[in-house]
């Protein structure tokens, strides 16, 4: 009999210290032909679930696809609209498949996708559910105890999404084709690793994944290292790891645990100290050839910033930085100025520093000519998030001598050179280029540049952890609180 698939997408990293609201509209929620088009060919864990399905000659519904910022916890009437969809979904299928991230807080669901899952099985108890999650998911137990396979992804920045999406689904066919029994094990490690120290493609987390590919390679189906998304204060917020077994619960724990462990002992690794601001930014003057990326890393919109933050922009003009291209900073008030001026017009603008966030901060006083006006809309051509659809709203690009600005109504992560170029703005020919982003900008805009320069800045989306007003994080946990090492 042709089983009934329903593959659906939900995804949410929540920053509980975001000022940027969480609502039903900011998902821009899919379904059927509409999702297939938008997902089919992306670079999303959704494009490999779908390939999946495909492959086991299913029977396919999309009740869903919906995707938000990272920003505030989903507001409670967009959590239960959406949950909804999926729970009525469940009634009417046999199995599911879906792309969701692992760190989604509702404003009444500290545990979202925890309280998803429960609902799903409670609707169609034992129903066999696969997801793809995001490496940065905080996962609990309640996520474990309702869901049948589990994969992460094993990259940061994340290029393996579409084949996290193919390993879930194939996991999930094993599981209904009476290849695997899963029995799945969480060990939480009680640290925070700096999100930066993360990257896979280096030390120290390159040896978390070398050790879960370890644990793979001598027989078990999945080992995920979920470093978590430190911005989340919630009481499971933590490096985690999730080993599958084949029917062996005490393989899979003594697998976990390995892995864990190796993590505890790397936790100074998983720190590293921050540069001040003013003497990154006096480093990144003294460099004669550019571009030089100074990467904003405190207020990127995917660890839930609001972008409106400038204090980076303005240390580089304080340290004499000329060539500079900066943006986008969200300031709709700012672009209806300019848009109010018109092309060609010189304006003055206090930039800047609207949102409310537990940090002081002040605007920049910006004067030059409005160079550009237009719509913000571009699809990610990748590596990173490839095909993901970027709206910016309207925009505004202001120039004077030193500084060339991209203003926005929207939010979007440094992916892809694109953001500059629907504008005519070329990126290289500039002598510095400031981008919000950690370190997903790096696979577009890496080969751009001759250097990079990591700039800090107080910030709900910074790496400085220990500045958050933290509430709920179960303590003691490290590097909060050295005294559990």
């Amino acid at each position: 009999m042709t089983p009934r698939l329903a593959v659906a997408m939900f995804k949410h990293e929540t920053n509980t210290f975001s000022p940027v609201p969480t609502r039903w509209e900011d998902f821009g929620a899919l379904e059927g032909e509409a999702a297939h088009r938008a997902y089919r060919h992306s670079g999303y864990a959704m494009a490999g679930l779908l390939d999946g399905a495909e492959a086991m000659g299913a029977a396919i519904t999309i009740p869903l696809a919906a995707r938000a910022l990272p920003s505030a916890p989903v507001a409670r009437d967009a959590f239960e609209r959406l949950s909804e969809i999926l729970c009525a979904a469940a009634r009417d299928c046999d199995a599911m498949l879906l792309d969701l991230h692992g760190a989604m807080v509702a404003e009444h669901h500290e545990d979202g996708e925890g309280e998803l899952l429960a609902r799903l099985r409670h609707v169609r108890p034992g129903l066999p559910i696969g997801a793809a999650l995001d490496s940065h998911g905080n996962v609990t137990d309640r996520f474990v105890a309702n869901c049948t396979v589990m994969p992460g992804y094993r990259t940061y920045p994340h290029t393996d999404m579409v084949e996290t999406g193919r390993m879930a689904a194939r996991l999930l066919r094993d599981v209904l084709e009476g290849r695997l029994e899963p029995v799945t094990v969480r060990h939480a490690v009680p640290m925070l690793p700096d999100m930066v120290r993360g990257q896979t493609d280096r030390e120290p987390m390159s040896r978390l994944i070398a050790a879960a590919a370890s644990e793979e390679a001598a027989g078990l189906p999945c080992v995920t290292v979920f470093t978590g998304f430190p911005l989340a204060d919630t009481a499971d917020t933590s490096l985690c790891v999730l080993a599958t077994a084949h029917r062996d619960r005490a393989a899979a724990e003594a697998a976990a645990r390995r892995v864990g462990d190796l993590a505890w002992s790397l936790r100074e690794e998983f720190t590293q100290r921050l540069e001040p601001l003013v003497e990154a930014v006096a480093r990144a003057a003294t460099m004669s050839e550019g571009p030089v990326i100074l990467s904003d890393q405190s207020d990127n919109c995917h660890s839930g910033g609001a972008m409106d933050d400038v204090t980076v922009i303005a240390s580089a003009l304080e340290a004499g930085i000329s060539g500079i291209l900066a943006g986008p900073v969200r300031d709709p008030a700012a672009v209806a100025r300019c848009c109010e001026a018109g092309i060609g017009a010189t304006v003055t603008l206090d930039v800047g520093a609207w949102a409310d966030t537990p940090f002081p901060r002040a605007p920049l006083r910006v004067t030059g000519t409005v160079q550009t006006l237009a719509m913000g809309r571009f699809t990610v051509e990748g590596p990173v998030f490839t095909g993901m659809p970027v709206d910016l709203g309207r925009c505004a690009v202001v120039r004077n001598d030193r500084l060339t600005l991209l203003l926005s109504e929207g939010r979007v992560e440094a992916l892809d050179p694109l953001q500059y170029r629907i504008f005519g703005v070329e990126p290289t020919r500039f002598q510095a280029i400031i981008l919000k982003s950690k370190t997903n900008h790096r696979p577009a805009f890496g080969p751009l540049a001759r250097a990079e320069v990591a700039c800090h800045a107080p910030g709900v989306a910074g790496l400085d952890l220990a500045a958050l007003p933290w509430r709920r994080v179960r303590r003691p946990i490290f590097p909060l609180d050295r005294s559990n090492a």
